[in-house]
């Protein structure tokens, strides 16, 4: 049902792996996904995925204030060496969790994120590659018209990347090397059907609809970011999350399953909305396509 509707989507979806390296010299990765939106290298995707990359550089400035104060200390011929250790030992103490580098690799050597927007109460994050050479890409997204039906029931389909790791490692000369044989990522599909449009209730009014796409299954982790499209391959939403519902199975029966019963659940995807997407990006005037139908 959905293999021409992938060979489309394929064209625009692109991982993001964002890798890390600690004070303990351990490395690791996640892998996330984003849609090119138009030929300017503009590009949407969940926001936890950016906001990471934001949570890494200000550990990443932690672990530089902290080794310049501790170089600062050493450096201090008017504190005597006791006082120096117990320092070092105490609050100057470099943890190893500590972050001391990351990198983002956007699908292709060269790329970096430039201009960004985001707006975190409904996930969203949208922003414009640096470096982006519009001959890489051969389709782009069409974004579903929201003033169109979208019936309940509809198949369909959520692309990324999971089920797939990357364990990097580091070199101080050449950076973060993957593993021979993790690139390119095999894309993963996922179907289901279209149950609910979710409104996002927050404290404050928004220049912009709020709303979900909920579908029948989860979103997996590495498609956060990726699109969820119908059979033509136009673009309904972008995944954001992964809802657990509770079925409410034996809450009345005390047999031994009982307890098993009351802890079932029924995991359905939430995704950015096309009306929400195409809001926003009308608002930074990004140009788009919008589907026909």
């Amino acid at each position: 049902m959905f293999s021409k509707a992938c060979s489309i989507a394929r064209e625009f979806t692109f991982p993001i792996i964002i890798s890390q390296v600690n004070f303990k010299g351990e490395c690791s990765s996640v892998i996330g996904s984003y849609v090119l939106i138009n030929d300017e290298g503009w590009f949407v995707t969940a926001h936890h995925v950016i906001a990471l990359v934001n949570s890494l550089q200000r550990s990443l400035g932690e672990y530089h204030d902290l080794a310049t104060r501790r170089h600062k200390l050493e450096a201090d011929e008017n504190i005597k060496k006791h006082e120096k250790i117990n320092q070092l030992k105490g609050h100057l103490k470099i943890p190893g969790e500590a972050v001391t580098n990351y990198s983002i690799w956007l699908g292709r050597d060269g790329l970096s994120i430039g201009t960004l927007f985001v707006l975190p109460e409904i996930d969203l994050a949208v922003g414009q590659l640096k470096n982006f050479d519009k001959a890489t890409v051969k389709i782009y997204p069409h974004f579903k018209d929201p003033l169109k039906p979208m019936d309940q029931g509809t198949s369909l389909c959520k692309l990324g990347f999971p089920f797939h790791s990357i364990k990097p490692t580091y070199d101080g000369a050449k950076g973060f090397i993957l593993p021979p044989g993790s690139v390119p990522i095999p894309f993963f599909p996922m179907e289901g059907i279209f149950t609910r449009k979710v409104e996002m209730k927050v404290p404050t009014a928004s220049m912009h609809p709020l709303y979900f796409i909920e579908t029948s299954s989860p979103g997996l982790s590495g498609q956060s970011g990726g699109p969820t499209f119908d059979v033509h391959g136009t673009v309904w939403a972008i995944q954001s999350q992964t809802r657990h519902l509770k079925l409410h199975f034996g809450v009345d029966k005390t047999d031994k399953d009982a307890d098993v019963l009351k802890h079932q659940y029924l995991n359905v995807g939430w995704g950015i909305h096309s009306e929400t997407l195409t809001s926003f990006f009308k608002e930074h005037s990004i140009q788009f396509q919008l589907s026909e139908y």
